[in-house]
């Protein structure tokens, strides 16, 4: 263990010098993706024993998919999961109370081959891309209401698409199948490494949609029920989350520790992959963001219709939770 490590686990033991052990600490069970982002924060709250500092004992429950979270945190399998506001409001929209808490601001963006000729989006006209997720996916349809408001024309009729499951993306677009793909942030980090270009990432359109740059699109999502009967549980985790996201963002030292789940093919998909995630690690959330969200929100309706934010036009009440 390195001498930074040493530093962060002794400074966290003295904060907290009373701690219980493993087996007397409420457990709190985060669902996630097997091979996602999120572990590797929550690995390091499990590695520097964050958890037991802020008196938990954190569980990390790996699902299949993005649907398995859902039903496991709708049948209380687990306490957590880590998806999207647009989800949390339509399911308060329908009645089932669930919030919503910041985790990344990080969104992924175009990206082409650096001899595609695609240097700015009016160069778009005409191309085919491809695009991960379906076709209601956030990233698309904020992309789809940015070019319609710049250019006064839908980019489905500008363009052909093509979706898919962006590790297929990044394999097409290597092979030459695509001009460009609109991805997510990590699969892009893994393409800029190789050479390819970055035109215009989710978060640079946001802000020119007139929405705060700083907006985040995932985060901790839960049950009302359970953050009205946990409240110093909740507050401790999201006390642990903060810190372990300082760590992240200040050193370099502790992406060593990180570096084996993050599965870099080479140093600069490694740096890449942290830089990235650096840049989506919110850094203040306010009535600001809030309000933002509800601006977005109704803008992606009207694109996205039903499908997307369900019975209502509007973000749902409550669908940020406040500390």
């Amino acid at each position: 263990m390195n001498h930074f490590l040493k530093l962060v686990i002794l400074f966290c033991f003295f904060i907290l010098p009373y701690n219980l052990s493993s087996g007397d600490l409420t457990k709190v069970k985060i669902g996630v993706l097997q091979y996602g982002s999120v572990n590797w924060e929550l690995d390091l709250i499990k590695t520097l024993e964050l958890d037991k500092n802020h008196n938990f004992d954190l569980e990390i429950v790996q699902l299949a998919s993005k649907n398995a979270a859902a039903v496991a945190l709708q049948g209380k399998s687990v306490d957590m999961i880590v998806t999207d506001w647009f989800w949390v409001s339509r399911q308060r929209s329908q009645g089932r109370m669930f919030s919503f808490f910041p985790h990344s601001m990080a969104a992924g963006g175009l990206i082409v081959k650096s001899d595609s000729g695609i240097k700015k989006l009016e160069d778009l006209k005409g191309k085919k891309i491809g695009i991960a997720g379906g076709q209601v996916d956030k990233s698309w349809l904020i992309f789809r209401a940015y070019y319609k408001k710049k250019y006064g024309i839908d980019l489905i009729k500008e363009t052909k698409q093509i979706f898919g499951a962006p590790p297929l993306l990044n394999k097409k677009i290597q092979q030459g199948s695509f001009d460009a793909i609109l991805t997510y942030w990590p699969y892009q980090a893994r393409l800029v490494s190789e050479g390819f270009k970055r035109i215009i990432n989710i978060q640079d359109i946001i802000s020119n949609l007139g929405i705060p740059k700083g907006l985040p699109i995932i985060g901790w999502v839960f049950r009302d029920e359970y953050s009205e009967n946990n409240q110093e549980l909740m507050n401790n985790f999201l006390k642990a989350s903060e810190k372990a996201k300082k760590i992240m963002f200040d050193s370099d030292e502790v992406w060593e520790k990180i570096k084996p789940q993050m599965r870099a093919e080479n140093d600069s998909t490694f740096i890449n992959l942290r830089d990235i995630y650096r840049e989506g690690i919110p850094q203040a959330f306010s009535e600001e963001e809030i309000n933002g969200a509800a601006k977005l929100f109704e803008t992606l309706g009207e694109i996205g219709g039903k499908e997307l934010v369900g019975s209502s036009s509007k973000m749902a009440s409550g669908t940020f939770w406040v500390k």
